[in-house]
């Protein structure tokens, strides 16, 4: 056979490791594990390698370059069903436990030490050396599973819902600290920080608003505008100095905004230009990646395209139609041109395991 059989077979989640140097894609059929400086597979477990994954996952989130993954699957996967989290060992190619929990999981966040886990009214957070819960976090409904952490060593950020319309609540866990605020005055639909927990970033439900907040006094530093219409973002990231911020969305567009372009503002100016549209700051830049196929369905828990930088000017595009785009960034003219690599579908040649792992300790 020269092709995977990748007939039928449809993407359900898209995640990069804490690195951007792995892109995990959950499948109907499995899951695969993508090389992002060359979009080459390096592992595939599916049907035809597996027949227990029958229905795929829904979810994935890797721990660095380890050999561990968390993974949850669809409602059409009868062996691994979506109220339990699994843990999965690449290395010896096996499942090594599991969390069962009475609703399903709408999210997994995963650190060093810790493992979070959203669910539609709880975030819980568990030792991963132990798997002994440590936290329960109750938040409004939470359908998209929105939430996110901070990856460095000594400083674990937690950011949730809270159980109030539009508040978020950010917790500084090894400080035992925890601010609340209000963001908007309707549902939060994304929340992503950057990796040392210093930033933050949150949009409204409707994808019209972003904010980018201190993670320590939740101060409001800028108000951003992606667009007059409705859109669920899919993925937000800082640049690595800190100097941009992407955001993708379900309408496959990209926007980019300068941080350093403009002064920050306080929070009583924020709060006086709610009610104006156009004081809000616009993207810099802006890219619409339109898909020949999209290759979604409904058991799809991303909506649209991963992101990641790979420099201050160069980013990556992780999207629904199996294609990995680089895109370059002009500064000086504000324009973005585009690479684009095949990792859906390939041929078994082109597949190499030969990823190095780091070996837990």
């Amino acid at each position: 056979m020269s092709l995977l059989e990748d007939s039928g077979n449809k993407i359900l989640r898209l995640c990069l490791n804490q690195t951007n140097s792995l892109l995990f894609v959950g499948t109907s059929k499995g899951f695969r594990i993508v090389k992002v400086d060359d979009a080459s597979i390096s592992s595939i477990h599916e049907i035809s390698t597996n027949q227990q994954f029958i229905g795929g996952f829904s979810l994935i989130a890797p721990m660095f370059s380890t050999q561990l993954l968390c993974l949850v699957g669809s409602s059409l996967n009868a062996n691994y069903p979506p109220n339990y989290l699994y843990f999965w060992d690449e290395y010896n190619n096996k499942a090594k436990g599991d969390i069962r929990f009475r609703t399903p999981v709408k999210n997994v966040l995963i650190r060093r030490d810790m493992v979070v886990i959203v669910l539609e009214k709880l975030t819980y957070v568990y030792m991963l050396n132990t798997l002994k819960p440590v936290a329960s976090i109750p938040t409004l409904d939470n359908e998209f599973g929105v939430g996110a952490i901070s990856y460095d060593k000594d400083n674990f950020i937690l950011a949730t819902l809270n159980t109030r319309v539009g508040t978020i609540r950010v917790e500084n866990f090894y400080q035992g600290e925890v601010n609340e605020k209000l963001m908007y005055d309707s549902p939060i639909g994304f929340i992503m920080v950057d990796f040392f927990g210093n930033l933050g970033a949150c949009s409204v439900a409707n994808g019209t608003i972003i904010r980018v907040f201190d993670c320590k006094t939740l101060d409001i530093f800028h108000n951003f505008v992606r667009g007059s219409s409705s859109a669920l973002i899919s993925s937000m990231a800082f640049s690595p100095s800190g100097a941009y911020l992407l955001a993708a969305s379900n309408k496959s567009t990209i926007h980019l905004w300068n941080l350093k372009a403009t002064e920050s503002l306080s929070v009583s100016k924020i709060m006086s230009r709610f009610s104006s549209y156009f004081d809000y700051e616009r993207s810099v830049a802006k890219i619409q990646i339109i898909p020949e196929l999209l290759l979604a369905c409904e058991q799809s828990t991303s909506t649209g395209p991963a992101i990641c930088w790979r420099g201050e000017n160069e980013f990556y595009v992780a999207h629904l139609d199996g294609k990995l785009y680089l895109c370059k960034f002009d500064e000086v003219q504000n324009l973005i041109t585009i690479e684009r690599n095949n990792y859906f579908m390939q041929s078994f040649e082109e597949i190499s395991d030969d990823t190095e792992w780091v070996t837990l300790d």
